[in-house]
């Protein structure tokens, strides 16, 4: 729809210029405006019971964990549910008008209790230039109230360096499987919720059709988002709106807790790359192959090599997942 004034097909011009936002203190970010070393600061977030429902529809999970009595006493939250506030840290500082998801790294340290406060901390540790692309890599903690870590995590962001996108594809190789598997202390099988898990075993698959809606309601609808706003997706290049990176985590992380169980939500690792965008309206195979098991402690490790494909057999997602079995 256009208003007065307005040619069709473009999109109408946002209420700040840049110099003013840069007065008030929001640069739009760039590469040259980064600085290796920054800090950022979330606000607090409580959990609720409606955040959790709404998680759980954007993702299409809802495991009886997150709203029933279980193996943590009360539900928890997903996950994966408080990434979007480690991403969304150098919103507090800067104008970001569009960005790709590269690489994410979890290492869940404790579950998040319905009712949680939390609040994550992050510090720019790197930033380079790849195939005349930029980026950065940022470093985080996300605690509660009392300053119990909940979850660690890395994530390299593609910065768009113009106004369109740079081609598809946000990284020049896939994730391998973890190159830490100590293979000297392998075993051959482990206990997991979904039963016995042996190598070479295939976990899933999982199929998601990720829906605008289920996009909306993890994004956040807003103007000027490849996430929600056509016209500004298709501005940037895309051919329509894309979900972002962090909902196919989201299906990493039912695909594990559902086969390995509570040693995936609290213990669990998972380390990725993003091939390429998922489009709405895509269709995804979410799906695993356990590559090893190995002690640790008196649990034992199931590693597993995760990927996510899309409706024309593209891979849009690979690397490694673990979590403790028994």
């Amino acid at each position: 729809m256009t208003t007065a004034g307005e040619a069709p097909g473009q999109h109408p011009p946002s209420g700040f210029d840049e110099a003013t936002l840069e007065a008030a203190g929001f640069p739009t970010i760039s590469y040259q405006a980064l600085r290796v070393g920054e800090e950022f600061v979330s606000d607090e977030r409580h959990i609720r019971p409606s955040d959790v429902e709404a998680y759980a529809f954007a993702v299409a999970d809802h495991d009886p964990w997150f709203f029933a009595q279980g193996p943590f006493g009360g539900p928890i939250a997903h996950p994966t549910l408080l990434a979007n506030q480690a991403l969304f840290l150098r919103h507090s500082r800067y104008v970001v008008p569009a960005g790709l998801h590269a690489r994410m790294s979890f290492e869940f340290v404790d579950s998040i209790a319905l009712g949680t406060r939390a609040r994550t901390r992050g510090r720019v540790v790197d930033k380079y230039v790849r195939r005349d692309k930029p980026y950065m890599v940022t470093e985080f903690v996300t605690s509660d109230d009392t300053g119990r870590p909940l979850v660690r995590g890395r994530f390299t962001q593609m910065l768009f360096a113009s106004e369109a996108a740079p081609t598809a594809g946000t990284a020049s190789r896939p994730a391998r499987a973890d190159p830490t598997v100590d293979r000297s202390a392998s075993v051959d099988r482990a206990a997991g919720r979904s039963g016995v898990l042996e190598p070479g075993q295939c976990l899933g698959p999982l199929r998601r059709v990720v829906t605008q809606r289920q996009i909306d309601v993890y994004s956040g609808v807003r103007p000027r988002s490849i996430h929600t706003d056509e016209e500004w997706a298709r501005a940037k290049g895309f051919r329509t709106t894309l979900a972002q990176g962090m909902m196919s985590t989201a299906y990493v992380s039912e695909l594990m807790t559902r086969s390995v169980g509570e040693g995936f939500v609290v213990g669990g690792r998972m380390d990725v790359r993003f091939l390429r965008p998922v489009l709405a309206e895509d269709v995804l195979a979410v799906e695993g192959e356990v590559t090893a098991l190995t002690r640790e402690g008196d649990r034992t490790r199931i590693h597993v090599e995760v990927t996510c494909q899309n409706q024309a057999g593209q891979r849009t997602l690979a690397g490694s997942a673990s979590g403790l079995g028994r």
